[in-house]
């Protein structure tokens, strides 16, 4: 009764506006209202994860309500309550479900795949900031463990002084190195959007009280973004030029992981010092460092040339230096210290003077930096070594002067980034196939030597030509293009000139190894150290064999020591520090044998060539070719590395980083030093051997039968099943998949069957169907037939206490729980003869349903994912919205087959199958 009209007033529209704010949020669609979950009594806090699930859901139905109708709404919540109808046990479901999607035209069924797609995406957002959370609140308790900070508190712990702790780290040396394999399904438009809104929901979190209009602001911003990715295409209009790749690469290079990286030296520096006090830990060894394939991968991509290569090296060049040319800039403006206020070292002084004859400006920092921006962006720096002399000059001067603060703060950081990055920014490994090389040299050597019929010599004679002509002249002929040569020949001269070249105007560190793809004999090295020696490159790379299948694996042992045993290859091997590259392909051993056998015979492979290495004397460098899902070596990395055999690692390790997983550990710079956290944690541990188990000969010899087993039930499988490969091109959508352009590589190495089928794609389609046979098929007999006799008990000890087959056991039983046997039913459906498309679905059912069993059983559980529970919410949450995208992808691959090819109507029809796949690759978190 007392208040005033101005205070009623007031009061009013404090009422009417929280009454329109909560009427906003209360008319959000019903789907994205109801899009959290429930924790069923667990103990995960996901109260934050499930409000921005409703946020993003929320926004995500205002902008479908605005841009398709009502209509197009009630479509999305019809479709999404009959998946979850279906998923909730109603048998009518299903055809219900089917039923409106045969009866939909090619615009609604686009509506759909939009909505649910984008849902994907913006759910893969929010998990990940809860996944920010989780390790901060961890981090604040002291609970986050795989840190490096736990790892030099262990080494500590067990006895690591300082001394000590300084030569392991000299000997440490983590190369990560980013591939362009065509995996990645998004376009870097819509990536650079996700990041957009990902900063925003993040932004929440900074802030300590977060007002109603901070509240809508946010609103208006996110929405924004998703109005764009709405009206965005989602796959790309033409496949990508290798340039675009490099570009991708670059993004990620200048936009993330130069910044993370020198986060993770600044976490390791910390770690040091808090644990060896006593020690001088200014300076750090390059312990973690990058590398690229993105325009030296020549493996079965014709369109990565010579030329490709070189303008890919000034690319990568121009990049660093743009990087560098913006921080000297912001410091520039910083660096403001006047002469009149704090002396500057007599040193700097005599060489700014040197540079600019009269110095009138009393801010001769300024000055200097302005100086070292414009030699830098007229590239005159011929080293970075020269352009970290300069800013050294002004450190030291700083540090001399009462400016430790402002040395030791964003000059130093700049410092430390030229020196971890260069001015090259990463290294560019080359690869080639090695048949590409072995027909190339049969070409010169029988045009230039007179050597007749090179390709039909046995090994040993391959060897003794190879070794002669080495021995001969340095080895040296005329090595240039020739109209006689094939063209897979003068592209194989091109590449090795295109190296020499490389070297002489930039240095050996831009192009530092050479892979030589499908290695089998020791033929193919000394044939990388013939080509090398034409150009002069012999003492400056590594020549590295790439040993791929399960028959390579079991043969690397002897045929690199055949290499050692021969003169000048131990020659080459010292002028390179006595280190030899390996690198091991997870993906097409897989493909090969299976999933155990896969994995097994690489441990057994590391096993013999560490023992072999030891035995020369030679300094081992595995290089893991590792891809994003389990069938390809996929998993956490880390875990990988504790899991290798104990003699394997001594200090450098190569590991690829490929395709989408780039995107997925990079984008945010929380989750790629979480992930470069975990790497370096395990490097750490393996080399300072606290990550070592006893391995028993029982499970060593347990594992040997496991593999051949299950390597028997595959291929019996795979390889023996009548009409397979008319099933799997039939049942998933791997013709399809072949002209999605999300990669410059064909997905053929060459012209073929089912073997120059790369190993990407053949996961890629399985995984697409729910199926993913790559990651267990074979693993349910293998585990059935042991169990059944005397030493299936033994499994749950080594499952306790065997590091390497923990993580194998892991691994299959989370791609065994994404994987849905319903789903893969729906697709085999679309196999012409039914009677070969049941009995193949049949085969998988039985395997998978055996395999489950066999896993719960080792673990110990009832069921899958039982002691992850937010992995298993994960995917419970999940599947409502990804089991629609693959009723439609089923449903237009059955109209897409029955259309005449290049009409105007296939085209609209694959263009909206091909957005499918990009909506399951989100909401499997993977496209395999």
């Amino acid at each position: 009764k007392n208040l005033t009209t101005a205070e009623m007033t007031i009061m009013l529209f404090r009422s009417t506006a929280r009454l329109n704010h909560f009427l906003s949020r209360v008319s959000r669609p019903l789907l994205f209202r109801n899009s959290s979950f429930s924790t069923k009594g667990s103990s995960l806090d996901t109260s934050a994860l499930s409000t921005d699930i409703k946020l993003l859901a929320g926004l995500l139905g205002n902008v479908i309500r605005e841009q398709q109708g009502k209509e197009g709404l009630q479509l999305v919540e019809d479709i999404r309550a009959y998946s979850r109808e279906r998923r909730t046990g109603d048998q009518d479901a299903e055809e219900r479900l089917q039923t409106r999607l045969q009866n939909l035209d090619g615009d609604s069924l686009k509506v759909l795949t939009k909505a649910f797609s984008n849902y994907f995406q913006l759910i893969n957002i929010a998990e990940d900031q809860q996944r920010i959370r989780v390790l901060r609140s961890r981090e604040a308790s002291g609970q986050l463990t795989e840190s490096i900070d736990s790892a030099i508190g262990a080494l500590r712990a067990s006895g690591v002084d300082s001394v000590r702790m300084k030569k392991l780290l000299h000997k440490l040396e983590v190369r990560l190195v980013l591939t362009a394999h065509p995996s990645e399904a998004k376009r870097k438009e819509v990536l650079l959007k996700l990041r957009k809104i990902a900063e925003q929901i993040a932004s929440k979190d900074d802030r300590q009280v977060f007002l109603s209009r901070d509240e809508r602001q946010l609103e208006r911003e996110v929405s924004e973004v998703i109005e764009s990715l709405w009206q965005t295409r989602p796959t790309r209009a033409s496949r990508p030029k290798v340039e675009d790749e490099v570009g991708v690469g670059l993004y990620f290079l200048t936009s993330s992981i130069m910044d993370v990286s020198l986060r993770v030296y600044e976490d390791l520096r910390e770690a040091l010092r808090t644990h060896y006090p006593d020690g001088e830990w200014s300076r750090l060894p390059p312990v973690l460092q990058f590398a690229s394939w993105i325009g030296g991968d020549r493996d079965g991509n014709p369109n990565v040339t010579a030329e490709v290569t070189l303008q890919t090296l000034a690319s990568l060049r121009t990049a660093a230096r743009q990087v560098y040319l913006d921080e000297i800039a912001e410091l520039r403006d910083h660096l403001t210290q006047s002469t009149s206020q704090v002396n500057v070292s007599q040193q700097f002084m005599e060489r700014v003077q040197s540079c600019h004859k009269q110095v009138k400006e009393e801010e001769v920092y300024r000055t200097w930096m302005g100086f070292v921006w414009d030699k830098l962006n007229r590239d005159e720096y011929a080293t970075d070594v020269e352009l970290v002399a300069d800013l050294e000059l002004v450190y030291n001067s700083l540090k001399q002067n009462k400016g430790k603060y402002v040395a030791d703060g964003s000059l130093l950081r700049v410092i430390e980034k030229i020196r971890m990055f260069g001015l090259h920014l990463v290294p560019l490994d080359v690869r080639e196939d090695a048949r590409l090389m072995r027909t190339a040299i049969a070409e010169v050597l029988g045009a230039h030597r007179g050597v007749e019929n090179y390709s039909e010599l046995s090994e040993n004679e391959k060897q003794a030509v190879l070794l002669r002509e080495l021995a001969e002249s340095n080895g040296r002929v005329p090595f240039v293009t020739d109209n006689k040569f094939s063209q897979s020949t003068n592209r194989v001269i091109e590449m090795w000139q295109a190296i020499a070249q490389a070297h002489h105007k930039y240095g050996p560190v831009v192009i530092d190894s050479v892979i030589a793809s499908m290695s089998t004999a020791p033929s193919d090295i000394l044939t990388m150290l013939f080509l090398a020696h034409q150009v002069g490159v012999q003492d400056s790379i590594d020549l590295v064999p790439l040993f791929e299948t399960i028959e390579d694996l079991q043969a690397a042992s002897k045929v690199m020591e055949s290499l050692f045993e021969t003169g000048p290859y131990r020659s080459h091997l010292k002028k390179r520090g006595q280190r030899q590259q390996i690198m091991l392909g997870y993906s097409d051993s897989n493909k090969d044998g299976g999933y155990f056998a896969s994995n097994w015979n690489l441990y057994v492979a590391q096993d013999s060539l560490a023992q072999l290495c030891g035995k020369y004397s030679v300094k081992l460098q595995l290089f893991h070719g590792r891809g994003g899902s389990t069938g390809r070596g996929g998993g956490p990395t880390n875990r990988a590395i504790l899991s290798q055999p104990s003699n394997s690692f001594h200090g450098p390790i190569k590991i690829t980083e490929q395709g989408e997983v780039i995107a997925y550990r990079y984008s945010n710079h929380a989750i790629a030093r979480r992930h470069l956290q975990q790497v370096m944690n395990a490097v750490l541990l393996s080399l300072g051997e606290l990550s070592q188990v006893d391995v028993k000969p029982e499970w060593l010899r347990i594992m040997g039968r496991l593999s051949k087993t299950s390597e028997e039930a595959y291929r019996k499988f795979v390889y023996g099943t009548p009409r397979f490969l008319d099933y799997w091109h039939a049942a998933t959508p791997i013709n399809e998949l072949a002209l999605l352009p999300i990669g410059s590589r064909p997905t053929k190495r060459s012209k073929g069957g089912f073997e120059s089928i790369r190993a990407i794609p053949w996961i890629f389609s399985w995984m697409q169907s729910r199926a993913i046979i790559p990651s267990w098929f074979g693993v349910g007999s293998s585990l059935e037939e042991l169990s059944a006799s005397n030493e299936g008990s033994v499994l749950q000890q080594m499952y306790k206490e065997w590091p390497f087959f923990t993580a194998l056991i892991e691994n299959v039983e989370l791609d065994l729980a994404k994987a849905d046997m319903p789903i893969a039913k729906l697709y085999a459906s679309l196999v012409e003869d039914h009677t070969v498309g049941q009995q193949i679905f049949k085969e998988i059912f039985t395997e998978h349903e055996r395999a489950c069993h066999q896993i719960c059983g080792i673990m110990n559980k009832k069921e899958l994912l039982q002691n992850t529970p937010f992995m298993q919410l994960s995917i419970e949450r999940r599947n409502p919205y990804v089991d629609p995208l693959n009723f439609i992808q089923v449903a237009l691959l059955r109209r897409l087959r029955q259309t005449p090819p290049n009409t105007e109507e296939y085209n609209a029809l694959l263009d909206t199958v091909l957005a499918t796949v990009n909506g399951i690759a989100a909401g499997m978190k993977t496209t395999g």
